[in-house]
Order: C-alpha cells, then structure tokens, then sequence
C-alpha cells in the first residue's frame, strides 16, 4: 500500500534544485505546498469533528463514505466522460446520501435507545469496514487512477511552481470550509448543531429536532468525505485502503482539540504542514514515524490541542 502521504506530487526536481539554492523560497514552497495537503486533512478532519461533537464518538466509518465516494467520482469521470466540476458536485452530494444512510442504519436507534456510546463507536468500525469490502467485492483490489482532468499539471505563481491538483485542492477545501463556518455561525441550522453539540436534552426541549439535526450533520459531514475522497483520488491512485486516511482525520482533530470545528481546521493544516517538512529533512520512509512523534509532544506539550479548550465528556 503507498505511503500515506501527498508530498510525491511535488513540482519537477529541477525546480526544487534551483529554489534550494534560495533556502528561504524553497520553505516557502515546501509551505505551499503543506497548506495545500493540509487543506484536504482539514476537510477530514471537519467532517470527521461534526460527528464527534455531538455523538460523542469516533465515526470511523467517515473513512467508509470518503473511499465510496471517492470510487463513485471515477465512475463518472471514466464511464460517463464527466469533467472535475460535474464530478464533484456529484460526488459531494453522494457523500451526503451515503452519509445519511449509514447514519440510519449504524447510528440513529441505538442514539434513540440511549446505547452505550461503545456501540456508535463499534457501528461505526464496522460500517466502515462493510463501505470498504463493498468496494473490494465490486473492484476487486486492482489500483486505479482518475483521469487527467486538467491539461496542465504544475502552474508557476512568481517564482513558485504549485501543482494544478494541489491549487485546485486548496482552493475547493477553503470554499468548503468557509461555507461550513458561515453555516454553523450565521444560520439557525448552524446555531441548532453548535446547541446540540453542547447540550443534547435542553436542546431538544427548546424545541429543536435532534433527529434531522443529525441527520443533516451527517449530510455535511458526507459531503466534506465526498469532496476529500474525489481529491485522494485524483492524487493518489485508488485502492480499497483509501479509507485510512480517516486518521490523518482523527490526528487532526486531535491536534485542533478534540470536537472543536475551528481546531480540527488549524490541526490539519498544522498536520500537512508538519508532514511536508518531516518528508524533506527524515525521508518519505520515516515520515510517518516522525510525524507521530510530533503529534504525541505537541500533546505533551498542549494537551487541550490548538483551539486551548478542553473538551468534557458529558453525563
């Protein structure tokens, strides 16, 4: 299985020889191009945060609905010839659906019957687990790759080479996660999720369904799988394993501060930012290990994470 990581998709070797001979233009682009991986773990880590916020528990079959998703775009982009932005609008809305399902299925009787929250998180294991098999039985385990959306691949901005790829997943995650902000801070939808997050029962008795709340955070969340899905797709080349890339998720939204929606966004651009420099000074084979390593002291160091609150487990 290929290293989880982005940062093979750099811009041509020459370009980087002769921007190391600028050492500050080239962490500059090393900085690019971490905000730009980043920028997808975010979105990971968004969606994966606005399920813990509120049920409390690890959904890890987000992973599940990202890898779906991700294969639904190359379907579409291959079978049915469509180009990037039909295809991610498609995506992101089977996402959604996708994401509603499995909270049907997975979730909504047992929150309803006031289960144990060791069940959602076992559920959720398994959904994720089933959305992955799913995949393997219907594509077998072949790799497969997108189709070449865009007819250049790297684009110089001043003295700086970014890859088309990494602009575009830049640009669409921000849009992503300022209509999410905007959403959850200036609409009665988003004052109704931020409430439920905080305190379940005297939300529901203000009068606020606490079902279809849910059931639309799940619609968000799916959607933000969808958008990072297509993207891995397009950046890695597609496996059934795509799915574990829901821990650079969870490692975000740790770093951020577990269950804060601001923090999982600065945890994964801290995140992608730390994997693109970890990758030039130890090495693409000893990234991972480094990266951990970063992510257990910076805990040490600030355990409440980025956004400095900690989050309580309610009773």
């Amino acid at each position: 299985m290929p290293a989880i990581s982005l940062y093979y998709r750099l811009p041509a070797l020459h370009s980087y020889k002769r921007l190391k001979g600028e050492s500050h233009m080239y962490y500059i682009q090393l900085l690019i191009n971490g905000i730009s991986l980043g920028s997808v773990y975010s979105v990971i880590a968004i969606g994966f945060t606005l399920i813990f916020s509120i049920l409390k528990f690890s959904n890890f079959s987000h992973g599940g609905v990202m890898v779906v998703s991700a294969y639904f775009g190359y379907v579409l982009s291959t079978k049915l010839n469509l180009g990037f932005f039909p295809t991610l609008l498609m995506v992101s809305v089977f996402g959604a659906l996708v994401a509603v399902v499995v909270q049907y299925i997975g979730f909504d009787r047992i929150r309803k019957s006031d289960g144990n929250v060791m069940l959602l998180f076992v559920s959720s294991a398994t959904l994720g687990t089933l959305l992955q098999n799913i995949i393997v039985i219907t594509f077998s385990s072949t790799y497969y790759s997108y189709p070449k959306f865009f007819t250049t691949s790297f684009v110089k901005i001043g003295n700086f080479t970014v890859g088309v790829t990494d602009l575009m997943m830049l640009v669409f995650s921000t849009i992503c996660i300022v209509v999410l902000m905007y959403v959850l801070y200036k609409t009665r939808l988003g004052i109704s999720i931020r409430a439920l997050s905080m305190d379940a029962n005297t939300t529901q008795l203000m009068g606020i369904n606490a079902s279809f709340v849910i059931a639309v955070t799940f619609m968000i969340s799916g959607c933000l799988a969808g958008v990072a899905g297509m993207f891995l797709g397009i950046s890695y080349s597609l496996y059934p394993q795509l799915n574990a890339l829901v821990f650079k998720g969870m490692i975000a939204s740790i770093l951020g501060g577990l269950g804060n929606i601001s923090g999982a966004l600065y945890g994964g651009l801290l995140l992608g930012v730390a994997e693109v420099f970890l990758t030039n000074f130890v090495g693409a084979s000893l990234m991972p290990v480094f990266t951990f390593l970063f992510s257990i002291i910076f805990l040490l160091v600030r355990p409440q994470g980025i956004s400095g609150k900690f989050t309580l487990e309610k009773v």
